[in-house]
C-alpha cells in the first residue's frame, strides 16, 4: 500500500486504487497513527487527535468503531491486522517504503551519497523522484498545530527546501546552471535569509554570464543580514563573492563531453598506432571513410578507437548506428534515427527527417557492419555526403558503399608485434599466472598461422588455462575448414573460420548448444530472455548461468552493462557460424518470438503504473528482438500473435522510439479478421502512427476500420480510433468536435473505472478548451485529471495532469502554471517520453518569456527548438516558433521578428502578430527595413526557418 502525507492525506492499494478512508474523524485518526508509525499511541491521545478539546462522552466506543472501519478498508498484512491493539492504545503496522514522508528522505539521502561520490546525474535523477512526491503542503487538509505535527511538518518542509538546492547544486555540476535560475529566483525572494539559496543563485547568474545580476544577490543577501539580523554572510557566502570579483574559473561547471553513444570500453585497445593516425587523417578530408576487410580483422574495434578520439571535433557528437542487428534489406535510416535519438518529421519519410536533422549539425556518424545493407546503406549515405556538410561518415563493412567522396580504407592484420600483444592481455584475463617467457616463439608462430586476426587471437588466447601455445599450434593443423561464399578462397577467412571451429569442438556438448541457440537473438539480451529461449527444459537459471560465464570466459560471448543490466551478444561474425548449427525447423525462431511478445504485453501492462521507468529501461534496448519477433509472426502468418505484439509496442516504443512499430500494426491488420479481439487497437496503433508523421488522409482511411467500435479495456493510451479522428479535428481548427468526444470518453472512463483512460480524456479536455480560449472552464477537468493521476502513480499520467493544469492556469495563476510545467517536464524526462516532455518544457518556456526573464526565455525557447527537431514534431515546432516571434518583439528584436512572421505566414501557419502591431513594427523599423525583413523569408525551407529562429534568439540572450 502507498500512505501519502506530502500533500492532502492519501491512501491506495497495491494495484494503485485509492483506499476510502472516511470523512474528517477517520482521516484524522489515520494521521494520528501514521504520525507515530510503528509505536502504540495512546487511546486519550487518539480522541485528543479526532475530537480535540471537545471528544463526546462515548469517545472511546466511537473511537473504536472508527478503528473498525480503518480495519476493514486496509488490507491485512500476512501476518495479521495492519491495525493493531496494543495497551494502552493502537499500533500501525507499515513499512519504510509505504509512507511517502519515509521515502523521500531515504531518497534524499542516496542522492547526497550519489552527490558526494560524483555521480550528479544519478543525484539528480533521484532528487527529481524525490520532489515528484510532493502534492502540496504536509497535511494539507488538516490544523498540524492541532494535531501536534508542527514540528514534523517544519522538518518535511526544511527537508523539501534542502532537495530543491541539493537539486539545484546537481544541475551546476551537470552544466545546466541557467535551466534552474527562474525557480530560485523566486525562492531567493521567498526565503531571504537562507545564505545557500543565494548563493546557489549567484553561482548560476554567474555561469549565465551574468556576473552584474550575480553580485546584486549578494548585495541584497547582504543588506537583508546586516540590516535586518545584524550578523554579516557566512564565510561560504563571502568565499563565492571574491570568486565573482576575481572571476575564478572555479565557478564554472566542468567542461562536459560531447554527446555520445559510444560503448564504454571494457579492455584496452592493443597497438594499430599508424592505422589510428591515418584514419584520423582520412577523416579529416573526407566525407565518408569505409573501413573494409574480412570478418574477425579488427574494423569495428579500430573505429571505434578513432571515434571515440574524434569527440572534441564534433559539438553535435559521435554516434554509433549499429546496423548487425537489421535483418537483410532492414531499416537502415530507421536504425539511425533511432541512434541519433531522431523521431520522424510530420509530412517527411524517415530518410528525409534523417537528412533535414543532420543538414546543419557537425556530427560523426559510425555506421558499423555494413555488408549485408550495401544497397540501402550506400542510398542514405549519398544523401548525407550531398547535403549534410557538417557529417563525416566513418563505415565498417566487408566491401565499400562505392558512394562518391569515399575513400576506402583496407584493414590490415595486426603486425606480429600487435598481435602478440593482444595474445598476451587476452591470456592474462583468462590465466593471469601467464607470462611470455619460454613462450615467445610460440605464440609468435600461432599468431602468424591466425594470419593476425584479432578475433581468431582472441578466441585462441582464451584456451591459455587448459594448453599451452605450443599445443594449441598443433592441434589447429588439419582444422582449415572452408565457408560457403567468394572470400572463402582467402587465407585469412580460412584461418579465422579454423579458429571459431577449433574453439567451437573444445565447448562441451551443453555448450555448443547455447552457443549455437544465441545466434537467435538480434544484438544482445538480457539473462532472462536467454535462459527461457534457449535452456533445456531441466535446466535451472544456475545451469544456464554456468553455460553462460564458460562461453564469456572463452571470448565467444560478449557482455556489456546497460542502467545496470547486463545483457548479452555474440559478435555477428560468430553469430553467423552458430546460426549455421541450429535445426532448420524455425522452432527456436518462434520461441523467441513468444517471449518478446510476453516481454511487450508485459511492459505494456507495467507502463500504466507506478515501474514505467523500469519497464522502459527493461524493454528499449530490445528493439531489434521485437521487429525480429514481428517478421517471425507474419512469416508464419500467425495473425494472433502478430496482433498482441502491434497492440503492446505503442505503450512501449511509440512515443520513445519512433513510428516504425505502427508500420508493423498496419501489416498486421492485413492477417488479422476484424472481428478480431484485438483488431480495433491495431487500428488505433496504425492510425496514430500516420498522425504522428502528419498523414491526416492516411489516418483517416484507417482510423474508418474500426467502423466505430471502441477497443478493449487496458488499451495502449495511444491506440483508440476515435481518439485520432478527435485529434485530427483538433488540429484541423474544429476543437469543438474534439471537445465533445472527449467529454464522451471521459464519462465512459470514469464509470469504467480505467483511471490511466480518465486522465487521457480529462486531459484533452482542458487541452480543448485552452483551445477555444477558454481555460477556465478546463480547470475542473485539469484537476480532476491530477487527482486520479496521482491514484496510478504514473510517471506519464502524472506528468499530462499537471501539464493540463498548467495549460488552463497560464494566464490567471502563471507562478502555479510554472511549477506544474516544470514538474510535468521532469515526471515525462524520467521515463523518456520525449513528446511529453517537450510540450512541458515549452510551455514553460514560453510562460517565463511572457512572466519571467525574458533573456532566460530566450535560452529556453531555443533548448525547445532542439528538442523539437529531435522528437520531429513540427506541429509543435510551429508553436514554438509563435511564441519565439512574441518573444522576440517583447525584446526588441523587430527584425527578427518580421522575418519569423514571414515564415510562419509562407507556410500557411497563424502568426501572432495581428494588423495593429504589423503597424507598430512598420512605424519602428520603417518601411524600407520591414519590407526587406519580409522578403528574407521567400523560399525558405522549415528547417531554415527554424536556424533563423535559433540565431535570432542567439542575438537576443
Amino acid at each position: 500500500m502507498q500512505f501519502r502525507i506530502l500533500g492532502p492525506l492519501e491512501v491506495t492499494a497495491e494495484d494503485g486504487a485509492p483506499v476510502a478512508v472516511g470523512g474528517p474523524k477517520p482521516r484524522a485518526l489515520l494521521v494520528e497513527l501514521l504520525l507515530h508509525r510503528g509505536a502504540v499511541v495512546p487511546t486519550d491521545q487518539l480522541v485528543d487527535a479526532v475530537w480535540g478539546d471537545d471528544p463526546p462522552p462515548n469517545a472511546a466506543v466511537a473511537l473504536r468503531a472508527y478503528v473498525s472501519r480503518l480495519r476493514s478498508v486496509l488490507p491485512p498484512l500476512a501476518e495479521g491486522t495492519r491495525l493493531r491493539y496494543r495497551a494502552p492504545g493502537y499500533e500501525l503496522v507499515l513499512s519504510d517504503d509505504e509512507l511517502d514522508a519515509t521515502r523521500f528522505p531515504d531518497l534524499v539521502t542516496e542522492a547526497r551519497a550519489c552527490a558526494a561520490g560524483g555521480d550528479h546525474g544519478r543525484a539528480l535523477d533521484l532528487l527529481d523522484t524525490a520532489l515528484a512526491m510532493w502534492r502540496g503542503d504536509v497535511l494539507a487538509e488538516f490544523d498540524t498545530a492541532a494535531l501536534g505535527a508542527e514540528a514534523d511538518v517544519a522538518r518535511l518542509a526544511d527537508l523539501r527546501l534542502v532537495a530543491i538546492e541539493e537539486r539545484a547544486e546537481a544541475m551546476l555540476h551537470l552544466g545546466r546552471g541557467r535551466e534552474v535560475i527562474p525557480e530560485l529566483e523566486t525562492l531567493v525572494a521567498r526565503y531571504p535569509y537562507r545564505e545557500r539559496l543565494a548563493v546557489l543563485l549567484m553561482r548560476a547568474f554567474y555561469v549565465a554570464g551574468r556576473q552584474t545580476d550575480a553580485l546584486a544577490v549578494y548585495g541584497r543577501l547582504r543588506h537583508v543580514l546586516v540590516d535586518e539580523l545584524g550578523v554579516e554572510p557566512s564565510e561560504p557566502a563571502r568565499g563565492v563573492h571574491r570568486q565573482l570579483l576575481a572571476h575564478d574559473p572555479g565557478l564554472l561547471p566542468p567542461v562536459l563531453p560531447r554527446p555520445t553513444n559510444l560503448p564504454r570500453r571494457t579492455t584496452g585497445f592493443v597497438g594499430r598506432e599508424n592505422e589510428r593516425t591515418e584514419v584520423t587523417a582520412a577523416l579529416g578530408t573526407a566525407p565518408l571513410v569505409t573501413l573494409t576487410g574480412v570478418g574477425g580483422v579488427g574494423k569495428s574495434r579500430l573505429a571505434l578507437e578513432v571515434a571515440e578520439a574524434q569527440r572534441e571535433r564534433f559539438p553535435d557528437g559521435v554516434w554509433l548506428c549499429e546496423l548487425a542487428p537489421l535483418p537483410g534489406a532492414g531499416p537502415v535510416s530507421q536504425a539511425v534515427a533511432a541512434a541519433l535519438r531522431v523521431q520522424q518529421r510530420h509530412g517527411l519519410t524517415i530518410e528525409q527527417t534523417v537528412i533535414e536533422y543532420l543538414r546543419t549539425r557537425q556530427v560523426l556518424l559510425l555506421l558499423d557492419n555494413c555488408e549485408h545493407l550495401l544497397d540501402a546503406a550506400a542510398r542514405l549515405v549519398t544523401q548525407i555526403v550531398a547535403d549534410c556538410p557538417g557529417v563525416v561518415v566513418l563505415a565498417t563493412s566487408r566491401e565499400s558503399l562505392r558512394v562518391d567522396g569515399e575513400q576506402v580504407w583496407p584493414v590490415p592484420p595486426l603486425s606480429e608485434a600487435d598481435a602478440t600483444a593482444l595474445f598476451v592481455q587476452r591470456a592474462r584475463a583468462s590465466n593471469p599466472g601467464f607470462c611470455l617467457d619460454g613462450e615467445a616463439g610460440p605464440v609468435a608462430e600461432l599468431c602468424r598461422r591466425l594470419d593476425g586476426l584479432p578475433l581468431a587471437i582472441e578466441l585462441a588466447a582464451a584456451r591459455m588455462r587448459v594448453m599451452n601455445a605450443t599445443e594449441m599450434a598443433r592441434r589447429l593443423d588439419g582444422e582449415q575448414l572452408r565457408v560457403p561464399g567468394a572470400r572463402t578462397a582467402e587465407p585469412r577467412h580460412r584461418s579465422l573460420a579454423a579458429a571459431i571451429d577449433w574453439s567451437y569442438r573444445l565447448l562441451s556438448q551443453p555448450e555448443q548448444q547455447l552457443f549455437a541457440r544465441l545466434s537467435v537473438f538480434w544484438g544482445a539480451a538480457g539473462f532472462g530472455a536467454i535462459h527461457t529461449v534457449c535452456a533445456e527444459p531441466d535446466h535451472s537459471e544456475a545451469d544456464t548461468l554456468d553455460l553462460l560465464t564458460a562461453l564469456i570466459d572463452k571470448s565467444l560471448v560478449v557482455v556489456k552493462s546497460d542502467s545496470g543490466v547486463s545483457r548479452y551478444r555474440v559478435l555477428e561474425t560468430l553469430r553467423a557460424y552458430g546460426r549455421e548449427r541450429l535445426p532448420q525447423d524455425d522452432e527456436l525462431a518462434r520461441t523467441h518470438a513468444r517471449y518478446f511478445v510476453g516481454l511487450a504485453e508485459e511492459a505494456a501492462t507495467g507502463m500504466r503504473g507506478a515501474e514505467e521507468r523500469t519497464w522502459v529501461e527493461r524493454t528499449l534496448p530490445d528493439v531489434d528482438n521485437l521487429r525480429a519477433a514481428f517478421e517471425r509472426v507474419m512469416a508464419d502468418r500467425d495473425a494472433d500473435l502478430a496482433m498482441r505484439l502491434v497492440t503492446a509496442l505503442p505503450e512501449v516504443l511509440h512515443i520513445r522510439v519512433g513510428y516504425e512499430a505502427a508500420g508493423w500494426a498496419e501489416r498486421a491488420l492485413d492477417l488479422a479478421p476484424a472481428d478480431h479481439p484485438l483488431f480495433v487497437a491495431g487500428v488505433g496503433a496504425a492510425a496514430r502512427g500516420a498522425w504522428n508523421v502528419g498523414d491526416f488522409a492516411r489516418a483517416r482511411r484507417l482510423a474508418a476500420l474500426a467502423g466505430g467500435r471502441a477497443p478493449a479495456r487496458g488499451t495502449a493510451r495511444t491506440a483508440y480510433p476515435a481518439d485520432v479522428l478527435a485529434d485530427i479535428a483538433l488540429y484541423k481548427g474544429d476543437p469543438a468536435s474534439a471537445l465533445r468526444h472527449y467529454e464522451s470518453e471521459a464519462v465512459i472512463a470514469r464509470r469504467d473505472r480505467e483511471p490511466v483512460r480518465q486522465v487521457w480524456t480529462l486531459y484533452y479536455v482542458a487541452v480543448c478548451h485552452s483551445a477555444v480560449r477558454r481555460p477556465e472552464l478546463g480547470i475542473p477537468a485539469a484537476e480532476e485529471s491530477l487527482t486520479v493521476a496521482e491514484v496510478t502513480a504514473n510517471p506519464t499520467a502524472r506528468s499530462m495532469a499537471r501539464y493540463a493544469l498548467g495549460l488552463v492556469l497560464k494566464k490567471s495563476d502563471p507562478d502555479r502554471a510554472l511549477a506544474l510545467f516544470d514538474e510535468a517536464r521532469t515526471l515525462a524526462a524520467s521515463v523518456h517520453n520525449f513528446w511529453w516532455e517537450g510540450i512541458a518544457l515549452m510551455e514553460a518556456a514560453a510562460t517565463r518569456a511572457v512572466h519571467r526573464d525574458a533573456a532566460a526565455a530566450a535560452r529556453a525557447l531555443a533548448d525547445v527548438l532542439d528538442h523539437w527537431d529531435r522528437a520531429g514534431d513540427w506541429t509543435q515546432q510551429w508553436l514554438n516558433l509563435r511564441y519565439i516571434v512574441r518573444l522576440l518583439v517583447r525584446l526588441g528584436r523587430d527584425e527578427d521578428a518580421v522575418v519569423l512572421h514571414s515564415c510562419l505566414l509562407a507556410a500557411g501557419k497563424p502568426s501572432p502578430l495581428d494588423a495593429v502591431r504589423l503597424g507598430l513594427l512598420r512605424s519602428r523599423l520603417g518601411v524600407e527595413r520591414f519590407a526587406s525583413a519580409e522578403s528574407r523569408s521567400r523560399g525558405l525551407s522549415s528547417a531554415a526557418a527554424v536556424d533563423l529562429a535559433r540565431a535570432a534568439l542567439r542575438r537576443a540572450d
